[in-house]
């Protein structure tokens, strides 16, 4: 009897691997009505980490290719855990995005489906229409960037910040409605990404949301990132001290100390930037010099090498007519200290220190310092 129990045991043991061993199969079958596409070579790229990030060079490169043939393609391979993946090569008219996990996934030009995530996946990107907002915003950015004075750019921002507001608005229903559903899952952690992101929240409302999410997404590094930069931004929030900057010439604390200083997080190739300095720092520093206010240039996030970098600095002084004092970054930290994730970022601090607000533009930087002033 016991010989037979072995037997029995061994048998089970071998179909139980059998089972587990298909359970981890996939297979992905496309057909592209695209004649550009038949006989080129597709790749599928593992992208997860470079979603998660938000860096293309974390990508993990190309997994597996295959040549389409008669307009089809198949990949084939094992899977232990879902991850995300591009299908596409260089130069071609054909991307897209589809989850790996077991089982048949079907694709169809664009089209995706057959498994249980790749359904939900696709289910979610065609629900979300921003075509609306995106065709409404190509009308004004050229507005923007062709208006020939502060008022018709302020203008044409106003239009841009409301169509992005309700565009966010959107993608921050869809993203909660998505992860809601798929908490403990791919599809959860790509979309608390897109919610951290888009989403408005202070240090201590995210971190309570983490507090009760899946180890996964908790950890994802796009969200983690977005949490050091709230706590980073609350630490440098109006009524907190400033903290001092060391940059290549000097440390931020040598031009502002016992000053009421306006500082400006910008860079040379920002368009919004330039108009700032253009209508209102450069204007604003030739006002109120004389009244105890100095604006300092913090030059950040300059691309090239060290010796690009100072080059694109010095064109950018000369082309707006600045000539109050400037700080270029040396570390390229700046941004981090302050959870600085977008430019122009301006702020005004007080002669003890102490930061009087941030996020300034336009009119209201006059303001703030009219405000500070009479004080």
């Amino acid at each position: 009897m016991k010989k037979i129990s072995a037997i029995i045991c061994a048998a089970m043991f071998f179909m139980l691997l059998a089972s587990c061993g298909g359970k981890h199969q996939f297979t992905i079958n496309g057909t592209v009505n695209s004649p550009e596409l038949e006989g080129q070579w597709l790749y599928l790229l593992d992208v997860t980490n470079a979603l998660s990030s938000g860096s293309c060079s974390d990508s993990e490169g190309p997994v597996d290719s295959v040549v389409v043939t008669n307009g089809k393609f198949t990949f084939r391979g094992t899977v232990e855990e879902p991850w995300m993946a591009a299908i596409g090569g260089p130069d071609l008219p054909f991307f897209l995005y589809v989850v790996v996990e077991p089982g048949n996934i079907v694709i169809v030009n664009d089209s995706i489906g057959g498994t249980p995530l790749n359904d939900k996946y696709y289910a979610f990107n065609h629900s979300l229409d921003l075509s609306d907002i995106e065709e409404s915003m190509e009308e004004y950015f050229p507005l923007y960037y062709a208006a020939t004075n502060a008022q018709e750019r302020a203008d044409a921002e106003r239009v841009l910040d409301s169509l992005e507001a309700l565009g966010n608005t959107r993608m921050l229903e869809a993203n909660w409605k998505l992860y809601n559903e798929n908490k403990d899952n791919l599809l959860g952690v790509m979309a608390m990404e897109d919610i951290v992101q888009v989403g408005e929240f202070t240090y201590s409302e995210l971190d309570s949301i983490l507090r009760t999410a899946s180890p996964n997404v908790a950890n994802s590094k796009r969200v983690q990132t977005r949490l050091s930069q709230l706590r980073a931004i609350e630490a440098t929030s109006a009524g907190k001290h400033y903290t001092d900057i060391q940059g290549v010439d000097g440390k931020l604390s040598d031009l502002i100390d016992g000053k009421l200083a306006l500082v400006d997080f910008y860079a040379s190739w920002c368009g919004p930037c330039r108009n700032e300095i253009k209508d209102n720092l450069v204007p604003l520093w030739k006002k109120y010099e004389k009244k105890g206010l100095v604006i300092v240039g913090l030059n950040v996030w300059e691309r090239g090498d060290a010796e690009a970098r100072k080059a694109a600095h010095e064109k950018v002084m000369a082309d707006l007519g600045i000539t109050y004092p400037q700080l270029v970054d040396s570390t390229r930290t700046a941004t981090d200290t302050y959870g600085v994730s977008g430019i122009p970022q301006i702020m005004l601090i007080g002669p003890d220190g102490t930061i009087l607000a941030r996020d300034l533009c336009g009119a209201a930087i006059e303001e703030a310092i009219i405000n500070a002033l009479g004080k």
